[in-house]
């Protein structure tokens, strides 16, 4: 379910940035192969963003990162985890709480992003996304 919390107005850079994006709203994809949500953090800094999607078992080349001045898009696919029986017989399934399928995650800001200076990076099952903001004069 989306989260939303009123914006208020960017005065200063640091405290009035943090302020506001706890006023973001983040929106999940309402497309039918969007199978599931990954969570996020979210972290404002004085000259950046950085999110954090948690996309444990799954690889690099089943993520798609797409940035917009305004918006963040992550979509994918996660494989069921392999239990390693392949026989019927081997075993039966007593809880299966790990979501699989394809996912997808919308965020939009309330401040501008430079989009050509992205970056992300995986670290132990996390994706980390690092949005340089935009400079005032080039807005």
């Amino acid at each position: 379910m989306p989260h939303s919390i009123r914006l208020t107005r960017l005065f200063s850079m640091a405290d009035q940035l943090a302020a506001q994006l706890q006023g973001m709203q983040f929106a999940g994809l309402q497309k039918p192969e969007a199978a599931w949500r990954p969570d996020v953090n979210v972290y404002a800094h004085e000259d950046r963003l950085e999110v954090c999607v948690d996309l444990a078992g799954v690889s690099k080349q089943e993520i798609n990162v797409e940035v917009e001045p305004r918006r963040l898009v992550v979509r994918g696919e996660r494989q069921e985890p392999d239990s390693g029986c392949e026989a019927s017989d081997c075993c039966r399934i007593l809880v299966m709480e790990i979501p699989d399928g394809s996912f997808a995650r919308v965020l939009e800001f309330p401040v501008a992003v430079d989009t050509e200076k992205v970056s992300a990076k995986q670290d132990n099952g996390w994706l980390w996304i690092t949005l340089p903001l935009q400079k005032e004069d080039e807005s």
